[in-house]
């Protein structure tokens, strides 16, 4: 049981607790249960009673302060899935039981040229407002509130199962893909794990020529059956060789760990040819100096990418529920919290880790 009090979210007996989450309260710790109460919700708020949450590794590198300090005690997660319990009085586009998801982003100014140009992700307005598990708590709990404006609708016929991992890993690979799309333009997925499985099944229902890169020949049938066209094994030099030049896209979804292993991606580039960044490795762990002769000598675009605006979550959704576009996933209970995110942290999931948090709340009242 916790023994961090947050500054926000008031620890208290559990019989007296409007909503139970899973803290940690230092680094490379293990999770303990966190019963609260929430602070008064606002006008422009949402609380969510959650049905699943997910688990990204991106949790795991906030816990463990792998990109920068932060406080404790922490309750990441950020990918949510609920029905709303409570909303505040200026929220009109939500009713009370509306099935709705959140992910990363908690909230934006709607002023800055970043939100006007619709570029809402990037707000730099929001301070440690715009994040949706820094500082305040994220989806690792029972219950969550939030701003309602990074709240979207989750249409029933999605699976609500599978449906967390797509706020997260779905819409950080759709937006970029949705963004350079082109039907003429040849894309390679490199990694074949949490994000790239939803990334080769988006590009392939976009209408591009997918093909998937990976360092383990095993994985081939597999990323054929999510749609590739081909694949290519990274460590096996003669495919990479042939594969030279053949991509107007890269869609890195790991991370090279040398400079020669990132000279060896772009060399599969064509000339002007666009790589994307969406993972992210811990900063102690990669010192990765960027090629800047192949970059400048091949007119090479090395483009980063954080999630998605508000339209492309919508869009993305939408595209998701139409193409039945869903991620593999393990499923774990909600008093199996500490299994799930061992099996991340530790493990090797296939491919997301999901938890059913059922009538949770009631249950540990009791």
């Amino acid at each position: 049981m916790a023994t961090k009090e947050h500054s926000v979210y008031k620890l208290v007996p559990k019989e007296e607790a409007e909503g139970f989450a899973w803290s940690f309260e230092g680094p490379n710790t293990e999770a303990v249960l966190y019963p609260f109460k929430f602070p008064a919700i606002q006008a422009h708020e949402v609380r969510i009673q959650q049905t699943y949450f997910g688990l990204c590794y991106t949790d795991c590198h906030l816990v463990n302060q792998d990109w920068f300090p932060i406080n404790y005690p922490s309750v990441p997660g950020h990918e949510i899935l609920g029905h709303i319990v409570m909303k505040g009085d200026k929220v009109t586009q939500f009713q009370i039981g509306d099935l709705v998801g959140a992910g990363f982003i908690r909230d934006s100014c709607g002023k800055c040229k970043y939100c006007i140009q619709g570029n809402d992700q990037l707000c730099g307005q929001m301070g440690d407002e715009h994040f949706i598990p820094l500082p305040k708590f994220g989806g690792f709990a029972t219950h969550v509130q939030f701003p309602a404006k990074w709240a979207f609708p989750i249409p029933n016929t999605l699976p609500q199962n599978l449906t967390p991992p797509l706020l997260c890993a779905g819409i950080t690979v759709f937006a970029p893909l949705k963004r350079y799309f082109n039907p003429k333009k040849e894309v390679a997925i490199i990694g074949i794990g949490g994000l790239g499985h939803l990334a080769i099944k988006f590009s392939a229902a976009l209408g591009m020529k997918t093909s998937a890169i990976s360092t383990s020949a095993d994985k081939e049938q597999e990323a054929k059956s999510y749609g590739a066209i081909d694949f290519i094994v990274s460590k096996d030099p003669q495919q990479m060789a042939k594969a030279s030049g053949r991509f107007d896209i890269i869609l890195n979804c790991a991370h090279a760990s040398t400079v020669d292993e990132f000279i060896a991606q772009t060399n599969l580039l064509k000339n002007g040819g666009d790589f994307i960044m969406v993972g992210i490795p811990a900063v102690n762990k990669v010192e990765l100096q960027l090629p800047f002769f192949q970059l400048v000598c091949r007119q090479i675009s090395f483009i980063g990418s954080l999630v998605g605006s508000r339209q492309e979550n919508y869009e993305m959704i939408a595209f998701a529920n139409k193409h039945k576009i869903y991620p593999t996933c393990e499923e774990f209970q909600f008093e199996n919290f500490k299994n799930a995110y061992d099996t991340l942290l530790n493990g090797r999931p296939k491919y997301r880790c999901v938890v059913k948090v059922g009538n949770a709340s009631e249950t540990l009242k009791q």
